[in-house]
């Protein structure tokens, strides 16, 4: 099933629907990820780029038509970069642990 054209559709349109409504694709890709059974760093490596597409995608919705990035929050932005960096570091290392087992290899 996983491999169908019809889920993989299906799975993209409510990952497309849920991420402008409510940032909601990550479990429904998660699930499409997890059906195909990719390994662990295909896994996380396709989460990364199809959300980088996806957020870039929106940058000019959120600017011009909902107006929710302003230059205070890109400031508050610029504050966050240490955390970023940190959360970059522990993420690689608690990656490295995870269990090959997990994702369906």
């Amino acid at each position: 099933m996983p491999t169908h054209w019809a889920f993989a559709s299906g799975i993209g349109t409510l990952a497309g629907f849920t991420t402008m409504v409510g940032n909601l694709a990550g479990p429904i890709s998660n699930i499409y990820f997890l059906a195909m059974r990719l390994p662990k760093n295909h896994f996380i490596g396709t989460a990364a780029w199809l959300f980088l597409i996806i957020n870039v995608f929106k940058l000019p919705f959120h600017f011009f038509v909902w107006e929710t990035i302003s230059k205070e929050t890109l400031v508050l932005d610029l504050k966050l970069i240490p955390g970023i960096i940190l959360g970059f570091i522990l993420g690689i290392n608690i990656v490295k642990r995870i269990n090959e087992a997990f994702f369906g290899k």
